[in-house]
């Protein structure tokens, strides 16, 4: 939220009593009934504390002629009483790494392991997100976040060097694309950029290598996309596989229907 507020208070004093106890009394004068008050007190508030780090009370009078009805109490649900706190190093790695949801796998890099596992917990978190990413360009997206969590742990080097070195491979004989009439095979090789693009087809299935960082050029998912759209596949389909804006796919149909 983009937030720039500036408040001013009609009477803000610190109080210390005769009793000895010391808090800030916050006054307001209102002259209609403002249902809003009781959360603008709530922003008087949390600005109040943040600053004097003391015991608030806040009192409104009403200066109408009718009858005041604004609420003066928030509702016991939306009484701001602190957070709750999750300790990241608190947690188990092995326990996060057993998931199939790759926002949990990558937070294991932040979680607790032996120093010494370290680089062994790097490379499983890479295995577990190569098992769990259905496409080539969901398993980039989720290496590149591994790389800014790694940050936190200074860490990013390694999982660099781990990434670069680490053979991943993605079999598309188990996609759904393939099962629904793929026939032509691509051969992707991809070694400091893009050095290979569309080959040739294979029988049985189809083996992208990436072996440097995961990356993809637009120009090549573009042409695959046409062969795909050739084939018969629906451009949501293809959209959702090469990871492409839906838009683009719909435009490259157009455009090979003139």
């Amino acid at each position: 939220m983009q937030t720039t507020i500036e408040r001013e208070m009609d009477f803000f004093y610190q109080i210390l009593t005769q009793e000895g106890r010391r808090f800030i009394l916050h006054i307001e004068f209102q002259t209609d009934n403002d249902s809003e008050m009781v959360y603008r007190a709530a922003e008087y508030h949390g600005m109040a504390l943040r600053r004097k780090k003391m015991p608030i009370e806040h009192v409104v009078i009403y200066l109408g002629v009718e009858k005041p009805n604004m609420l003066t109490q928030l509702p016991e649900e939306e009484v701001y009483t602190g957070f709750h706190l999750v300790n990241m190093h608190a947690f188990e790695a092995g326990r996060l790494l057993k998931s199939q949801l790759p926002e949990v796998i990558l937070l294991a890099i932040l979680a607790h392991y032996p120093a010494e596992q370290t680089e062994l917990v790097l490379r499983y978190i890479v295995r577990q997100l190569r098992t769990v990413c259905r496409t080539p360009g969901k398993l980039s997206k989720y290496l590149k976040q591994l790389v800014i969590l790694a940050r936190l742990r200074n860490l990013e080097k390694l999982t660099l060097k781990i990434i670069n070195d680490m053979p991943i491979t993605y079999n598309i004989e188990t996609d759904y694309l393939y099962n629904q009439g793929i026939e032509k095979g691509i051969e992707k090789g991809i070694e400091k950029g893009i050095e290979k693009g569309i080959e040739k087809g294979i029988e049985k299935g189809i083996e992208i290598g990436i072996d440097r960082a995961m990356s993809q050029t637009k120009a090549w998912k573009l042409q695959v996309a046409r062969k795909m759209l050739a084939e018969g596949l629906s451009p949501d389909k293809i959209s959702d596989f090469l990871d492409l804006p839906f838009e683009e796919v719909k435009n490259l149909l157009s455009d090979s229907a003139k």
